[in-house]
């Protein structure tokens, strides 16, 4: 084979470069893959929000049954998801890895409605859970959170916020702590985050493997979708089956 000019050799690179379609492919394709945090996806943007990522595989493995309803668990059960919620949207989209979330009492206060008592119950349950970690107190009374289950980013669902960063959320306030009801509703709308949607946000909720998972009734499941409804979480498609074990809902932008 004869060999090739060094004058040729050039021109072939000069092609490449106004021809970029014959540059080889990356040899890492992984380095190119979007970062999977905070963002304003094409979904999110068509839903009306940014998507955040939800730790799922706790959701999918029964995880929601270990908050109660007895007498002496409602309150802080509720409290819990409260301010799981609220960890989940506060995510900082900056940088690769998960950065620690800062918040305060006051400004979980104001983004959940929970009063410190309950901010502090609920931040115990978590921990007890191994849901979140936390470390010292910083300087205005501010704790940096953890979310555990946000790696691999392929485990993680996605949760999308209808509101400014750091915007009070009305559908949280509304959820009070008082109400078995409002326990049911937000298992309910983890599982419909945790089981993925199609771009519209639809679901098809499996009733019969939500009751499994959240260790609540098929009823109270159905019936957790009419408070969704009313501020805004989630919408039914559709009829339901005649058995009602499958039910299409879209998940509404958490406000």
């Amino acid at each position: 084979m004869p060999v090739r000019l060094g004058c040729e050799a050039r021109r072939d690179a000069d092609d490449r470069m106004m021809h970029p379609e014959l540059l080889p492919p990356p040899r890492n394709p992984a380095r190119a893959r979007p970062d999977r945090r905070t963002a304003v996806t094409p979904a999110g943007r068509a839903r009306g929000g940014r998507v955040v990522p939800l730790p799922a595989e706790w959701i999918r493995a029964g995880g929601l049954r270990a908050f109660r309803a007895d007498a002496g668990y409602l309150g802080r059960s509720i409290a819990a998801l409260k301010l799981y919620l609220t960890l989940v949207v506060s995510q900082d989209a900056a940088g690769s890895d998960p950065a620690p979330i800062l918040l305060s009492y006051e400004r979980i206060a104001a983004l959940s409605g929970l009063s410190d008592p309950l901010i502090c119950a609920g931040k115990k349950a978590l921990l007890d859970q191994g849901l979140v970690t936390t470390c010292d107190d910083r300087s205005g009374g501010t704790i940096a959170y953890q979310l555990a289950g946000l790696r691999p980013w392929d485990a993680a669902a996605c949760l999308v916020l209808g509101l400014p960063f750091g915007a009070p959320m009305t559908a949280l306030h509304r959820l009070t702590c008082r109400k078995t009801p409002n326990l049911a509703a937000l298992k309910t709308y983890l599982v419909l985050c945790a089981c993925g949607s199609d771009p519209d946000g639809i679901v098809s909720l499996d009733v019969d493997r939500a009751s499994v998972l959240t260790r609540t009734s098929h009823v109270k499941i159905i019936a957790a979708l009419a408070p969704l409804q009313e501020i805004g979480l989630a919408e039914p498609v559709g009829t339901p089956s005649r058995l009602g074990e499958h039910r299409r809902v879209r998940v509404l932008p958490l406000r």
